[in-house]
């Protein structure tokens, strides 16, 4: 039943993840933009950077990007996991691990799902302590 919501979550459509990972890199690049004028334009000492890093704003725009860095990451090791996967990839390098592919790639995701769920949840924490 878990993995039953795992092949729902990942029955995308090519361009929607395409452009989510387009977009995604975009407000990840402005983000870091945006820090770097602020760090340049401000005096840095640990009480402007401390004002700055706890403002609403910057911690709305942190959390979506971090959100965005996830999903961004979450497409791209997908990706790699529907490309490389699979009982042709795995036959070719070894028929008895192209017996296994589908438990391989099912492992894969939930490894990285998981992996990417304790970052956010820690960014977030961080952020919003």
């Amino acid at each position: 039943k878990l993995f039953n919501f795992f092949r729902l979550y990942f029955a995308m459509k090519g361009s929607i993840i395409w452009n989510l990972q387009r977009y995604s890199s975009l407000y990840i690049l402005g983000y870091i933009i945006y820090l770097l004028v602020n760090m340049y334009s401000s005096n840095l000492n640990f009480f402007s950077w401390s004002e700055f890093f706890l403002s609403f704003h910057t911690r709305i725009l942190s959390s979506i990007a971090f959100i965005l860095v996830i999903t961004h990451a979450f497409i791209g090791l997908w990706t790699v996991g529907t490309d490389y996967l699979t009982y042709r990839t795995l036959g070719f390098l070894n028929k008895s691990l192209s017996k296994y592919a589908d438990i391989y790639r099912k492992i894969y995701y939930f490894l990285f799902v998981l992996l990417g769920a304790m970052y956010l949840a820690l960014v977030l924490y961080i952020i919003w302590l």
